[in-house]
């Protein structure tokens, strides 16, 4: 932010003009440069070798100078394919879903790696892009696995909070101590907001008051309950006796149906 690019480089795209910018002192020295994909590129990569300036990290696919079968070959978890040009390497992995990346030192050499018990098998490129990448891209792959509906609500602070503040109180419980995983921290904190905030007014009651009393929580505080899946439905859906009773400004019921 509030850098001024080099006019030497006017001629590239303006993500490329920032990054030459910056690394303008550290060029032709052999240095390496990590970065994500929102800045990689082949043209650049190309522009940073020959500077004697080695690059890896992330790429999107529908950059220029991208072979498009990168984008178009399906492959399946755990495959690997690649594409060089010169110095410059282009890859395209599948762990859970499907990176391209790029890299003028990796090749297609893979690592094998212990996690949970299990001997995984990746690229080199991916495992040293993640030992080398910062922290902006760090946070950007763990919400990844929290992703927010981008049509639902024009609020931008509920965004904020829910993946961008909800991560730092994480990051600083795990920091003191904390050992619940980043689901169950989640989880708590919509335990509590729902049983703090909850709607307390209620539709007036028509008929014959029931003698039976009612349950604490469908008067008192909120404890919802995670529905468990059957044979019929492995995410089986019902709509809550307590949410269900509440009217919007309109007056009309608010059907919300949900796993809890």
């Amino acid at each position: 932010k509030g850098t001024i690019p080099d006019p030497e480089y006017s001629a590239l795209p303006v993500s490329s003009q920032v990054v030459m910018t910056l690394v303008k002192p550290l060029l032709n020295k052999g240095y390496c440069l990590t970065m994500d994909n929102f800045y990689n590129s082949p043209q650049l990569a190309d522009l940073l070798v020959s500077k004697k300036t080695d690059v890896y990290g992330t790429l999107r696919a529908n950059r220029k100078e991208v072979p498009k079968e990168l984008s178009t070959i399906k492959i399946l978890k755990g495959e690997v394919i690649g594409f060089q040009r010169g110095k410059v390497a282009v890859m395209k992995w599948k762990n859970k879903k499907e990176i391209c990346l790029l890299s003028s030192i990796h090749g297609m050499e893979t690592v094998n790696l212990q996690k949970r018990g299990e001997t995984i098998s990746k690229p080199k490129l991916v495992h040293e892009y993640n030992d080398t990448m910062g922290g902006v891209d760090r946070v950007d792959q763990h919400l990844a696995d929290y992703t927010l509906p981008w049509k639902r609500g024009k609020k931008y602070y509920k965004k904020i909070f829910f993946h961008l503040a909800l991560w730092n109180s994480f990051v600083l419980y795990s920091k003191t101590g904390g050992t619940k995983t980043a689901l169950e921290y989640r989880m708590d904190i919509v335990k509590l907001i729902m049983e703090k905030y909850h709607h307390s007014k209620f539709c007036s009651a028509t008929g014959r008051p029931s003698v039976i009393p009612t349950p604490l929580r469908l008067t008192g505080r909120h404890f919802p309950e995670y529905i468990p899946g059957t044979e019929k439905k492995n995410n089986p859906t019902r709509q809550c006796a307590m949410c269900a009773r509440v009217r919007n400004g309109l007056g009309k019921k608010i059907r919300i149906e949900s796993r809890h």
